[in-house]
This record gives structure tokens, sequence and C-alpha cells, in this order.
């Protein structure tokens, strides 16, 4: 049996997902790009900030799902000397 990831159709809805992703960061990026450069940081919205972090996480994950797709659920080996004791 095939986990759900590994089809095709995952697949690509998962990196169509990360441009989305990518595309929505971008449309943010623009609008703050014009927020009017004479504003000093310290003087930064609540609005600024969140639009901020919202572009920051929607650029990290769309580009993660982008690049790395259905890898993201790889299993990974951990180390003996970080593995619970049964």
């Amino acid at each position: 049996m095939t986990k759900w990831h590994e089809t095709r159709a995952a697949n690509l809805g998962l990196r169509a997902g990360g441009i989305c992703l990518l595309a929505i960061g971008w449309s943010i990026v623009a609008r703050l790009h014009s927020v009017p450069p004479g504003a000093a940081a310290r003087d930064a919205t609540s609005l600024v900030m969140l639009l901020a972090g919202i572009a920051f996480l929607c650029g990290s994950a769309g580009s993660a799902l982008l690049f790395v797709g259905p890898g993201l659920w790889d299993s990974v080996e951990v180390s003996e000397r970080w593995r619970r004791l049964p």
C-alpha cells in the first residue's frame, strides 16, 4: 500500500501548493514594499509586523513544498545517542 504522499497527484499538488504559497508571499512583500521608506523600523505598526511574519511563513513553507515536495515525509534514521530507551 502506498502512502498518500507517494502518488503522482500528491507530488504535483504539493508542488503547486508551494507555488501558490510563494505567490501569496510575493504579493505580501509587494504590499510591504509600498510602505513609505521614510518610516523608521521602531515605528512599525502591528499590521506591518503581521504582514512580514506571514510573508516569511509563506516563503519558507512554499519553498519547502516546491523544492522538496513529498520528501518532507521521508523517514530519517536517528542516531542511537538520541533514541529513547524502551
